[in-house]
């Protein structure tokens, strides 16, 4: 017998504009989520510095890097989903079909990353502090953007009497919605079903903005350079691992572990590793020093190279 869900919306798979062009609420809200996410990380980079030094122009330096991450990130996003996924892909050539679906999330924050580094590192800026001013952008940016599964209802996981199952009331443009769940397949990951299921894009949409929140707050004190990130890597990771039991999709891929919880564990180890390797809270004076935001390169003293790149 279905359970009753406490919530219910119905869903909107595609915006028809003229004709066959339609675009998708997800993808609008994906780009949403970067454009804002990007102007906090921007906001945070320039109150907290790109290095621990007088860094002029440092907007122009953020917006290159931003450009990279758009880039980076959409190529570690494919590359993620094709590795985990290669059993859904006949060919090659059909890893490149971007628009038929397939990104992974920590795949765009790896790529990321990873397209960025080479740039900080040739301009002697701190990797820690650049991440730093992306963690609460980041949040803010998954925050925003997982609205767009839940218009598109994706993410789907099993029948659930959890209080935050959600059922699907109906599909625009679709009189027969909702379907017998679990629709074409063993299992599914969107559409608009009767009964009440998991919807982990509403979990990790709340991840997002849990995560800002406390980032957030977590700002109210000088930190270590790095402090952000790592707390960002622990926080949503964990979140991540969590919410990811509930999804019907991606699973098996080393045991029971989804690619995304494999992802998480390995952002988790290696912040830790990070911390207790380099050890940063021992660095003062810190650059994040609320509420003055005065920075040591600011006075008469002095660092050395080796200090501007702690990467």
């Amino acid at each position: 017998m279905p359970v009753p869900a406490e919530l219910a919306w119905p869903i909107l798979e595609r915006i028809r504009l003229v004709g066959d062009l339609a675009i998708s609420p997800h993808g609008i809200s994906i780009a949403a989520g970067v454009l804002i996410g990007a102007q906090l990380m921007l906001h945070r980079a320039l109150r907290r510095g790109v290095a621990r030094r007088e860094v002029p122009d440092i907007e122009a330096i953020v917006q290159s890097l931003i450009t990279r991450t758009i880039v980076g990130g959409i190529l570690g996003a494919r590359f993620f989903f094709v590795v985990t996924h290669l059993d859904l892909f006949a060919d090659p050539l059909s890893w490149l079909r971007v628009w038929e679906g397939g990104l992974s999330l920590l795949g765009g924050i790896t790529g990321a990353v990873l397209a960025n580094v080479p740039f900080a590192l040739r301009r002697r800026l701190s990797v820690p502090l650049l991440l730093d001013s992306v963690a609460p952008g980041l949040a803010l940016g998954i925050f925003i953007g997982r609205i767009g599964d839940l218009v598109i209802g994706e993410h789907l996981g099993a029948p659930t009497s959890f209080v935050l199952g959600w059922r699907c009331s109906g599909a625009y443009g679709d009189p027969a919605a909702p379907y017998p769940f679990p629709g074409v397949g063993p299992t599914t990951v969107q559409g608009c079903y009767d009964v009440a299921l998991h919807q982990t894009a509403l979990y990790d949409f709340l991840a997002g903005g849990v995560v800002l929140a406390i980032l957030i707050l977590l700002e109210r004190r000088p930190r270590f350079d790095g402090f952000f990130l790592v707390a960002f890597a622990v926080l949503y990771g964990g979140g991540r691992f969590l919410s990811d039991f509930a999804r019907a999709a991606d699973r098996d891929l080393i045991g029971p572990l989804t690619g995304s919880q494999v992802g998480a564990l390995c952002a988790i180890v290696a912040a830790l590793i990070w911390v207790a390797v380099r050890r940063p809270g021992r660095r003062r004076p810190y650059a994040w020093l609320p509420p003055d935001f005065r920075h040591p390169w600011d006075s008469e003293q002095t660092v050395t190279e080796t200090d501007d790149i702690q990467a």
